[in-house]
């Protein structure tokens, strides 16, 4: 492993809002496909544009694994940190009231907005074609993130919000999985803290097994266990990468082999798509090696000695900031917009039109809501300074990471 010092944070977070922007504006191209068609069908493949934009979808895959990969890290920076027996209360870990208080505030004003604002945008297009929308007496389900566990109401109404429901499902879950880690034995501590991540992945993988070809509908495809090996390779990424420092050369291997993977996983469905397969392994394994090529992808923006210009660019970085918003609002638009005749009929078009009203709601979701939340959360749970850990060049465990993992995706 190479000896140098890692980049600084502000080049290693300009890298990961990157990433964040990659997996909001692939998700967005991804939408602006599917509801520039004649009718807004998933499965509508004729072209190789139609394969190839299908697969943007992945993005969704991006956002679970960065949540696993920032969220579990502070836990892992604690498990691996030497032990001080001059400090009694130990190695710092996060604090599970703060954790819950911070994301709270990091996803709820945004959240709810959206909600609110998706009602007021397309309740009045209840007769487009292509719109789902759930029963008015189930709507209460999305404002305490449970649409996904009944079929009346996941995917409905503003469909990527069903990726929040699972995102704060993964936060309920997150702190007893970092007391696990934190009581792991000490020996080969880094080896060992794999096993978290490796129960977790392989509980995912368990759940898919036991689901595939059962016909239960798609809500038990929608939740936590099914999603659990995207978080659990972000997890996995954090324990092998934190502390260390990586070089050019690494680096760029990792990004080869990571995109190669996702390349691999997106050819490996689509492919399945066309012929028609009904292979149950596609079901189980899911897109398993796509996220194993984003956690690889994300371990060498973070642990990268120099700063990757194509990620950390400045407007790139810019849309990372406020991907949350953009993804939140992206598809009421353009549901709107093709309900008023102003969607174009093709991908590029209804890319273009929907991007600047999509970032403009974005940027204000930021500015008025997430933003002012975050401040406010992080000012609330902040340690008094006779109880941080003896490091002044390192924040409180608990502020990091402030910003979300997932758009969420």
């Amino acid at each position: 492993m190479p000896s140098e010092t890692p980049a600084t944070s502000d080049h290693r977070s300009a890298a990961i809002d990157g990433l964040r922007a990659i997996a909001a504006l692939t998700v967005l191209a991804y939408h602006a496909w599917l509801y520039s068609l004649p009718r807004a069908r998933a499965g509508h493949r004729d072209s190789l544009l139609d394969q190839v934009v299908h697969e943007f979808r992945l993005g969704l895959v991006l956002f679970f694994v960065l949540s696993g990969f920032l969220l579990f890290r502070p836990w892992v920076r604690s498990a691996l940190a030497p032990r001080d027996p001059s400090r009694p209360r130990g190695r710092r870990a996060p604090r599970t009231g703060a954790f819950y208080l911070r994301r709270a505030a990091r996803i709820g004003p945004g959240y709810y907005a959206a909600v609110l604002g998706s009602i007021a945008l397309l309740w009045p297009l209840a007769s487009m074609p292509g719109l789902r929308l759930p029963p008015a007496g189930d709507l209460w389900l999305f404002g305490v993130f449970g649409q996904n566990f009944t079929e009346a109401t996941v995917l409905k109404l503003n469909p990527p919000l069903w990726t929040l429901a699972v995102e704060v499902t993964f936060y309920l879950v997150l702190p007893l999985l970092g007391w696990l880690a934190l009581r792991l034995p000490a020996a080969h501590r880094r080896a060992v803290q794999l096993v978290v991540p490796a129960v977790f992945l392989a509980a995912g993988v368990g759940w898919n097994w036991w689901l595939a070809g059962k016909g239960y509908g798609i809500a038990p495809t929608k939740i936590l266990p099914a999603m659990a090996p995207y978080f659990a390779l972000g997890m996995a990424a954090a324990v092998l990468v934190e502390g260390r420092a990586l070089g050019r050369r690494a680096v760029l291997v990792l990004m080869l082999a990571g995109s190669a993977l996702v390349v691999a996983d997106a050819a490996w469905a689509a492919n399945e798509a066309l012929s028609g397969s009904h292979d149950l392994t596609l079901r189980i394994v899911r897109d398993i090696p796509a996220a194993a090529g984003f956690a690889a992808i994300i371990a060498a923006a973070a642990a990268s000695t120099r700063r990757l210009p194509g990620l950390s660019w400045r407007p790139l970085a810019l849309v990372g900031l406020v991907s949350y918003g953009l993804y939140l609002w992206h598809v009421p638009l353009l549901i709107w917009l093709r309900a008023h005749g102003l969607l174009p009929g093709d991908v590029y078009g209804a890319f273009a039109v929907v991007i600047l009203p999509a970032l403009a709601f974005a940027t204000a979701s930021w500015l008025a809501l997430e933003r002012p939340a975050q401040r406010w959360a992080q000012r609330v749970t902040r340690r008094p300074a006779r109880d941080r850990p003896d490091r002044p060049d390192r924040p409180d465990d608990d502020a990091a990471p402030t910003a979300p993992a997932s758009a969420p995706a």
